[in-house]
């Protein structure tokens, strides 16, 4: 439909500017093959590092059998678990682009053989705020990652000989797919092949697709020397930027000017001091250039917004000010770089997960999906350790044992009930019951100790301090199937704590329903006896915390007095 379209000269509308990719060199390549540089990019801090990085994979494509690439998908696989076994990594999203449907589905099933050899992989998988997902060529339309593996697949046969058969790509218009597939990144794309650009000789082909193939290789394993020749054919004037530039080089800064792939460039870039490869601050002026290429609303909102979710720290200079008075504009840029130079040392810097415009929106997103579990500690019951036998507890000196192990207790599990503490005691000397003697004992040492402690229907818990009674605003719960406690084993303050937050997204519940959540929330798929009298005992303590609300005519719980 667009090649019609195009064949009939209808009139075209180019979008010329880029939001989507974090660092610029993710788009640069199409930029320059594709859009005539004509996409208007932004650059970023970490300016002369590429983000599009080529991993060079020793292995064949099995072309005469099974027309799979195996050593490369065994290499995807191997990153994206990498990836998800990390809790940081795990924070960007992954999606795997392969050249055939035979690719991605080989990839496909190797995944799921890892998921089944350690199930803990696919849960941290699909706690990611976007799906992995893993297409071929012809439906990646649409879909973006804030990571993208590309399986190119085809290369050298096991004789080392090479077709210049890339499937969609020798196809009229599959340059088109592959430019969709270059630039579905919003953070980092790595390009996994067996086959070198070398290896692909434009003699035994015209494809356009496959020539546009053998440069994206070239640019992912050199990086944007491969456009340098495209970037001197913008012209760049000498004007009050050099001017700017070369004063606060004077001052003893790095400053380069005219950072960027594209068009819009930062106009002055002064590097970080700890760290040369990165830029620590950018400066804009009111060029000619900015004034044509802009709007009002671009220059002041939007192209700022974008810099500083990049991790910029951006200041305007205008010519003006510089022709009345550039003593007073150097003082105020020499403020600014040092305060954000003080900041970067300190960690106060702003941070690339900050972003506005699309990566604001997934960070609102992720937060969005979290449960109420999510927003709940984990239960970490004390560990059982071995003290002694029974017979220890008629020997001189076992107060001062006790009197640790009960402190022990209470660090790891605080607010803890009575009994539970009594029984965790008892148990590091291998004893499930305990007759008189030992009661009397386990008593005497507590006593000792002046331990808080508040009875809620004849059950008493056990506290680290006071204020920690009046303080209390953790729930904790049982995760990945570890010890589970009774609720009549949880303090009231702790059933409170759940209830609120609850509430904060349910907004209202009536009784009943809000009671089967809190059980279900500790662990417990029915409702009981036990249960119900702990739960009627943390509502009561949530209404008296100014937690919750109790309408009297309908019974229903509220977060505040409607």
């Amino acid at each position: 439909m667009l090649d019609d379209c195009l064949a009939l000269s209808m009139p075209q509308k180019h979008l010329l500017w880029h939001y989507r990719s974090r660092h610029e060199s993710l788009i640069a390549y199409s930029n320059a093959k594709y859009y005539d540089n004509k996409l208007m990019t932004f650059p970023s801090p970490a300016d002369s590092i590429s983000e599009v990085s080529w991993v060079k994979v020793e292995g064949f494509y099995d072309k005469g059998s099974s027309k799979q690439n195996k050593a490369e998908a065994e290499a995807v696989v191997a990153e994206i678990v990498r990836r998800i076994s990390d809790p940081e990594l795990r924070r960007d999203s992954v999606g795997v682009v392969t050249f055939s449907l035979v690719q991605q589905v080989l990839i496909d099933d190797l995944l799921n053989d890892e998921y089944r050899k350690n199930p803990q992989l696919e849960t941290w998988a699909n706690e990611m705020y976007e799906p992995i997902f893993i297409k071929n060529l012809e439906n990646v339309q649409g879909d973006e990652r804030d990571v993208i593996l590309f399986s190119v697949g085809y290369g050298p046969d096991k004789q080392g000989k090479v077709s210049m058969n890339f499937g969609p790509l020798n196809r009229d218009g599959g340059w088109r797919r592959l430019n969709v597939a270059i630039t579905r990144s919003r953070k980092k794309m790595i390009v996994y092949s067996v086959i070198t650009p070398d290896q692909i000789d434009m003699s035994r082909t015209s494809s356009e697709g496959v020539e546009g193939l053998k440069g994206f290789l070239e640019f992912a394993a050199r990086g944007r020397n491969t456009l340098v020749s495209r970037q001197n054919e913008a012209i760049n004037t000498v004007g009050i930027e050099e001017i700017i530039a070369e004063r606060l080089r004077a001052e003893g800064y790095t400053a380069q000017c005219n950072i960027g792939y594209s068009d819009f460039k930062i106009d002055i870039a002064v590097a970080n001091p700890d760290n040369p490869d990165n830029y620590i601050f950018g400066i804009m002026v009111d060029s000619k250039k900015h004034l044509d290429n802009s709007t009002a609303r671009d220059r002041t909102v939007s192209q700022p917004g974008v810099l500083k979710g990049l991790g910029w720290n951006i200041a305007n200079v205008y010519t003006l000010d510089w022709l009345d008075n550039s003593e007073k504009v150097i003082e105020k840029l020499k403020k600014d770089i040092e305060l954000a130079i003080s900041r970067n040392r300190s960690g106060d810097e702003p941070s690339e997960e900050e972003a506005p415009k699309k990566a604001e929106e997934l960070v609102f997103e992720k937060e969005e999906v979290l449960t109420v579990a999510d927003k709940c500690e984990e239960y970490k019951p004390f560990k059982i350790k071995e003290a002694g036998t029974s017979e220890d507890f008629s020997k001189p000196g076992i107060d001062k044992k006790l009197q640790k192990i009960i402190s022990d207790i209470l660090k790891a599990e605080a607010p803890v009930s009575y009994d539970v503490v009594y029984k965790k005691t008892r148990a590091c000397f291998g004893m499930t019951r305990g007759g008189a003697s030992v009661k009397k004992a386990f008593e005497n040492a507590f006593a000792q100790l002046d331990i808080p402690v508040t009875t809620v229907n004849d059950t008493k818990f056990c506290w680290l301090s006071q204020e920690q009674i009046m303080n209390y605003s953790i729930c904790r719960i049982t995760k990945d199937d570890g010890e589970k406690r009774s609720m009549d084993e949880i303090a009231p303050q702790e059933i409170a704590n759940g209830i609120n937050i609850i509430l904060a997204d349910q907004i209202s519940m009536n009784r009943a329903d809000l009671i089967k959540t809190v059980s279900k929330l500790f662990g417990f798929t029915r409702t009981g006896d036990v249960i119900d009298k702990a739960c009627t005992e943390g509502i009561k303590c949530a209404r008296a915390k100014g937690y919750v609300f109790i309408d009297e005519e309908t019974g229903r719980i509220t977060t505040k007095a409607e």
